[in-house]
């Protein structure tokens, strides 16, 4: 049912006439005439009547009349239910990383963003780089914190992240200035979550380079732990590279650098915009500073 029509009709009888009535709304009088007279179509019988004073309802129209200004009451109702939510009055708003890293930036957004918006329902989820970005074009995730979007996506750069190496302390590389990739084809490399799209596969890819992976783990901690023993190398984030006596981190030659952003779908939710605009004013703050 076209609502606006009925709108228009309850116009004309609260201000009396036609011309008073396209006075009041964007349509000319000869277009609310066309209009009413639809309207007098679909229900069969005549709506107005003109008396002294302009024009009023008819018999048969007053008795609906009662029930237009309910239905429009109701779809006034709708309409602000449908603005609040897109008001950011409630709601639901699932964010994924693939950086541990992260957290502490997300969090303090978070923090900003439920006092803004309290009936917000903020979930955040760990992932990988690719099921991340899955996750979001199947729309089961808003935005996503990664460093490889899909080509459709909308991609929001936060921050650049250099990729290093890790090796032992005791290793003959631990006093040089920077480490080569190409010595990942001779030594025992230490593939952190193997078969997955990680940033240090991607990284080795992208250089042609096959690493002599002896040793595997989807556990960082234990990769680390695994350097510390001597038992090889491995690259990882520098942001996740965990600082200890028995090891260094050394900068990749050459530099290997990437960007860590904010991923999501095209005409993102108005929850999704604004969670963006605190997460980059944030990151613009930090650059003032």
């Amino acid at each position: 049912m076209d609502t606006q029509k009925w709108s228009l009709l309850l116009k004309v009888l609260d201000s009396g006439s036609i011309s008073a009535a396209a006075a009041q709304s964007n349509y000319t009088i000869s277009g609310i005439s066309r209009m009413i007279a639809n309207l007098e179509q679909e229900v069969g019988f005549p709506l107005l009547v003109r008396n002294n004073r302009g024009v009023g309802p008819t018999d048969e129209c007053e008795l609906l009349l009662n029930d237009i200004r309910t239905l429009l009451h109701d779809e006034e109702q709708i309409t602000q239910r449908i603005a609040n939510i897109n008001g950011l009055q409630i709601g639901t708003l699932t964010i994924g990383t693939a950086y541990s890293s992260s957290y502490p930036l997300l969090t303090k957004q978070i923090v900003r963003f439920v006092q803004q918006y309290p009936r917000i329902n903020i979930k955040m989820l760990w992932g990988y780089n690719d099921e991340l970005c899955h996750a979001v074009e199947e729309r089961k995730m808003d935005i996503c914190v990664v460093s490889k979007p899909t080509p459709d996506m909308l991609w929001f750069i936060l921050q650049q992240e250099e990729m290093v190496a890790v090796v032992s302390a005791n290793s003959a590389y631990a006093d040089k200035d920077r480490v080569s990739l190409s010595i990942l084809k001779e030594e025992p490399y230490i593939d952190i979550y193997p078969n997955r799209d990680s940033d240090s596969s991607r990284l080795l890819k992208g250089a042609g380079i096959k690493p002599n992976t002896r040793f595997t783990t989807s556990d960082r901690y234990a990769a680390h732990e695994m350097v510390a023993a001597g038992l090889g190398f491995t690259v990882i984030n520098e942001t996740l590279a965990i600082k200890r006596d028995d090891i260094k981190i050394l900068p990749l030659d050459p530099p290997q650098n990437l960007s860590i952003g904010l991923a999501c779908l095209p005409n993102p939710t108005l929850s999704t915009r604004r969670f963006i605009g605190f997460m980059q004013e944030s990151m613009r703050a930090s650059e003032i500073r």
